[in-house]
């Protein structure tokens, strides 16, 4: 057995057992898992993720142990085993060691993670086989991490085989909740290395669909689109209330094309900020926490988006460029970003 599967077994069995004893002591079975992340982190990240995470849970009122009792007690527990190990080994550990490497030897920035937006339909989109193919240059770089955005257009079953077929990588996957039903949620709750973000816009409408990713302990949070007329949502309260009214604990919230970058620095001050104030919600600021986990792993910042007939943007405005997938290899692409 080479040391990558060696340290993954072990990984695996220590986190199912820590995960169990988080069912029995809540409070001691995390600082258990903390305890044994930490004896496992060697890169910058994981140093990083863990200081964070002891100043959190240093506070014995803490509300994230409630957020990790409830993510225990309510998700299918071989989705939270292996979609946490594939973010945070495969990902953050493994693929972080093996991005760094190509960066040191090719000379040219490599994201940590990619971005697929297929929120727009095109008859001409990208098959089966050429997201595959995508994949599968991009765990050749040490990328582990894809997040998937297409809300109303309806191919998440498409896109499954995909997410079942590259079990080592961690998917995040983000919808509308209209086009949930319950052939999408049991196909959900049979992906354990998949997170799904439930777009909050028109969740009032359809917290029946939510219903059904709960009665099947999927791995669900909520995500927002925000601009500078929308951002005080976020600030106010309102989002986590949506968040926590769909029994979930986290939430992504996304800038939209036409944010400005004084709305951006206010969103993100106050989500950073939220993490040390004991909020009931863990909130991610999709660019910057992105940008942020970059700059941890790499020290240079790489942003990459890929939409549903290949075309390649390298930034947060949907700039599109010349390069795509159909015709420029993933390496092509990466070397553009030097």
């Amino acid at each position: 057995m080479d040391n990558y599967k060696l340290t993954h077994t072990i990984i695996k069995i220590a986190v199912e057992n820590g995960i169990r004893y988080i069912q029995d002591n809540p409070k001691r079975g995390v600082r258990n898992l903390l305890d044994l992340g930490e004896y496992f982190a060697s890169g910058r990240f994981q140093k990083s993720f863990f200081n964070l995470a002891h100043k959190m849970l240093n506070n014995e009122d803490s509300s994230y142990y409630t957020i990790i009792e409830n993510a225990v007690k309510n998700i299918n527990h071989d989705t939270l085993t292996n979609f946490g190990i594939n973010m945070g080994y495969n990902s953050f550990t493994y693929g972080a060691k093996i991005i760094r490497e190509n960066e040191k030897t090719r000379g040219y920035k490599i994201p940590w993670v990619l971005v697929l937006d297929f929120r727009e339909k095109n008859v001409n989109h990208l098959a089966e086989e050429e997201i595959s193919d995508l994949i599968n240059q991009g765990k050749n770089f040490g990328i582990y991490s894809y997040i998937i955005l297409i809300n109303k257009n309806n191919i998440l079953i498409d896109l499954s085989s995909i997410i079942k077929n590259n079990g080592d990588c961690a998917f995040i996957v983000t919808l509308n909740p209209e086009i949930i039903n319950e052939e999408y949620a049991k196909e959900i709750s049979n992906i354990s290395n998949f997170c799904l973000l439930i777009d909050l816009d028109d969740l009032d409408e359809h917290m029946s669909n939510i219903e059904l990713l709960k009665k099947y302990k999927c791995l669900y949070g909520g995500c927002f689109y925000y601009d500078c007329n929308t951002y005080s949502y976020i600030t106010n309260g309102v989002i986590s209330d949506k968040i926590l009214s769909m029994n979930s604990n986290f939430g992504v919230m996304i800038g939209k094309q036409n944010y400005s970058h004084e709305t951006t620095i206010d969103a993100d001050d106050y989500i950073f900020d939220s993490r040390y104030n004991n909020s009931p919600v863990f909130i991610l600021d999709f660019y910057e926490d992105i940008d942020r986990v970059n700059k941890i792993i790499s020290d240079k910042a790489c942003f990459l988006s890929i939409n549903s007939i290949g075309q390649v943007n390298f930034n947060e405005l949907e700039n599109k460029t010349e390069y795509n997938i159909r015709t420029n290899s993933l390496k092509e692409i990466l070397k553009s970003t030097d």
